[in-house]
Formats: structure tokens, C-alpha cells, sequence
């Protein structure tokens, strides 16, 4: 399947409609988020629901002691969710949380973590880069699709900033 794209790249509904479709087929895949929720908390997939825009996508799960649970899958490709800078140079610190019914994990390119502002707000890290390793052929383009999209916008956002005012590059 082709998920929706501009001339930026892959949109969020495209790639939030890749992880639905790949939620919904790949057990690997559903491990993986098992693994960065800290493992024991998926015991069975009933799959993966998200409305309109795709920004409420979560897996309903049974847990191992037979209760439904909920991951809610916070998918994101170039944003920059909160004030920050871009520090490749050091790892992300990116909250981890194993407690209760409901959880959330973060995914997106790993570049995304190196902004300062989204990884204090992200929780549970996973990367597109990590998930390259298990994915289907299809959702594996749209990974690497995501992955282009975000390079290219924390590549321009990290060029350094002109001081020339505005008027003065006008004809």
C-alpha cells in the first residue's frame, strides 16, 4: 500500500496509517513496543485504532494477568513539540515509564530525540531506525520515508541563521 505523501515527504496520516497497517500484521512489531514499554506488559495484540488524523493511535492489548490495557503510539516525524535545541553530541534523556494500564511510547526518527525540547517530552523512546530491522517491505519505505522527511528539516533547522535583515534580500 502507498501512504499518503506531499512534496515534503510521507504526511503523519500516511505514516500513522503505516503503523496501524503494520500493528495489525507483524507480532514482531507489537514485541518491539512490548520491549520499550519494559517488557510483560503485552501478553496479546487486538490490534492497533486510531480516528481521523491518526493522532489518537493506540493498541488495545491484554496484559499477562488477563486485564485489557492500552499504548497509545505517539508518532512523530519533524515537529518540535516544545523549546530546545538540536545536540547530536549527546544521548537523549527521554522518560521512561512502566507503571499502569495506560501507556504511551514515543516513536519517531532518531534524529527527532536529539532536539532537547522533544525528547523531555517524549516517553518510552522508540526509533524508526530500530523498527527498520523487523518491518515489512512496504512499511519499511515508509520508515525510511519519515526518516528522509525528518533529516531534511533538523538539517535546515540546524544551518546557521542569516543576519542580514529580510528587506535587504528583496529586489
Amino acid at each position: 500500500m502507498d501512504y499518503e505523501r506531499t512534496s515534503n515527504g510521507i504526511t503523519y496520516r500516511g505514516i500513522r496509517r503505516a503503523f496501524k497497517d503494520e500493528a495489525d500484521t507483524n507480532p514482531d512489531f507489537v514485541a518491539r513496543i512490548d520491549k520499550a514499554l519494559g517488557g510483560d506488559f503485552i501478553n496479546r495484540s487486538y490490534g492497533a485504532f486510531m480516528k481521523n488524523q491518526g493522532n489518537d493511535l493506540h493498541l488495545r492489548v491484554q496484559r499477562p494477568d488477563g486485564s485489557d490495557g492500552r499504548v497509545a503510539l505517539f508518532v512523530q516525524i519533524d515537529q518540535f513539540i516544545a523549546q530546545g535545541i538540536i545536540d547530536l553530541k549527546r544521548k537523549p534523556k527521554v522518560k521512561k515509564h512502566h507503571e499502569g494500564d495506560q501507556r504511551l511510547v514515543t516513536i519517531a526518527p532518531k534524529i527527532w530525540f536529539h532536539h532537547t525540547g522533544n525528547a523531555s517530552e517524549a516517553e518510552n523512546r522508540l526509533t524508526f531506525e530500530k523498527l527498520l530491522k523487523i518491518a515489512s517491505p512496504v512499511f519499511g519505505e515508509a520508515l525510511e520515508a519519515g526518516i528522509d522527511r525528518a533529516q531534511q528539516r533538523f538539517a535546515q533547522a540546524m544551518k546557521p541563521k542569516s543576519h542580514i535583515p529580510w528587506y535587504m534580500m528583496t529586489k
